[in-house]
């Protein structure tokens, strides 16, 4: 009997001694290569099992589970505490490939073989979000190449377009734009035009400011093609130029509506000629079928009468006009241009312009050398508005006019007055 005693506690130091550094092993180095090395003992008793479980329990995770190796169960009882180490730390869909009481080497080799498809697949999910991820980012660069600056202009309203003028400091409005477009029914001209005068050229830039000057001709394209401005048939404006021929003057107001039907129609015909770059007046007749020079005489006639009592914005608008028409039709520019020159002036000293009026009055008697008539109309002009400088204008004359000159009578007159 002593000596059985004496193989049993020498049995339990080897067990305590060589399971320790099994252990620490397991701690330090467990990694998927390395399970193959460490080598199984097999449990003699059942005191000798315990230890292996609680290591399990403290220090193995749920990934490591499944590649730790499996030891021989001698017993019923020392397998259990195994199951239930795995109830605890394997999930669901893993407690079903738990192996039964005996968990031998070739469960552990199917357990490994199928850690494998599953660390695929998270990689190739991790591959595709990245494809995924470029894709998305091409979406984006694709579309900006397709979205030009013109398509992004083409997108925008009238209205944005307007908001964004005021936003580059223009001072324009729609109708504003109407008026040039109806001088000048050139649309790239009036957006140079606008470019021009409110200095927009590398002012702004697109890529920063969401607009450059760009927009401008993308603004006077819209206003075009919403406003009536459009060159009209000549068959059409031939009852129109005969309305206007046979008109009578009567009164303020019938003569003001009369006035803007006449701006209308002489707008319609300016525009022909633009269109069909037409610069003789002969040559508008043949194609539109009116007397065009006794037509702007007729207008000219009108505006110089019913421009007196309106207001000075509508003065400065018809000069613009009427000096659009004479430019358009050149022959028509050099029998009318000392006319309409001094219509326009005698308009500003009427509407309190004085300087604008003597200045356009000094300009054409410096170009002419006949001045008599220019005197006669410079001081009569003044006779309703400051008679004394009526009488100096008419005294200045007399240097340069004497009773040759067809006007020199009137010109004394305006003197004696």
């Amino acid at each position: 009997m002593p000596i059985k005693t004496t193989k049993k506690v020498t049995n339990k130091k080897v067990v305590k001694e060589e399971t320790k550094p099994a252990v620490e092993a397991k701690k330090e180095e467990v990694k998927p290569a390395e399970v193959k090395k460490a080598p199984a003992k097999k449990a003699t008793t059942k005191k000798a099992a315990k230890p292996a479980v609680e290591v399990k329990k403290e220090e193995v995770k749920p990934a490591e589970t499944k590649k730790a190796p499996a030891k021989k169960a001698t017993t019923k009882k020392a397998a259990k505490p195994a199951v239930e180490a795995k109830k605890e730390e394997v999930k669901p869909a893993e407690t079903k490939k738990a192996p039964a009481k005996k968990a031998t080497k070739s469960a552990v080799k199917v357990k490994k073989e199928e850690v494998k498809p599953a660390e695929k697949k998270k990689a190739t999910a991790k591959k595709t979000t990245k494809k995924a991820t470029t894709k998305k980012t091409t979406t984006k660069k694709v579309t900006i190449k397709k979205m030009t600056k013109e398509e992004q202009y083409a997108k925008l309203s009238l209205d944005t377009c307007l908001d964004l003028a005021k936003a580059m400091s223009m001072n324009v409005t729609r109708d504003s734009i109407i008026q040039q477009l109806i001088l000048n029914p050139d649309v790239k001209s009036v957006s140079k035009d606008l470019v021009n005068k409110y200095q927009l050229t590398g002012k702004f830039n697109f890529e920063e400011d969401g607009y450059d000057e760009g927009l401008v001709e993308v603004l006077v394209s819209k206003v075009y093609e919403t406003a009536d401005i459009k060159p009209q048939k000549a068959e059409d404006l031939q009852a129109d130029v005969d309305h206007a021929l046979n008109y009578k003057f009567t009164d303020v107001v019938a003569d003001g509506e009369e006035y803007k039907a006449q701006f209308d129609t002489m707008r319609k015909v300016l525009m022909i000629a633009q269109h069909k770059d037409i610069h003789d007046s002969k040559k508008l007749d043949e194609e539109i079928g009116i007397d065009v020079e006794k037509f702007v005489e007729e207008f000219m006639d009108l505006a110089y009468s019913v421009l007196k009592t309106w207001k000075y914005e509508d003065v400065d608008y018809y000069e613009h006009f009427i000096y659009a028409v004479l430019s358009q039709l050149e022959d028509l520019h050099d029998t009318y241009r000392n006319r309409i020159m001094m219509d326009v002036a005698d308009l500003y000293i009427l509407h309190g312009d004085y300087g604008l009026g003597d200045a356009d009055y000094g300009y054409i008697l410096r170009e002419n050398q006949i001045k008599d008539y220019i005197y006669y109309r410079y001081a009569s002009i003044y006779e309703g508005v400051d008679k004394d400088k009526a009488k100096q204008i008419a005294n200045q004359a007399l240097q340069f006019v004497d009773d040759r000159f067809t006007y020199y009578p009137n010109i004394i007159a305006v003197l004696e007055g």
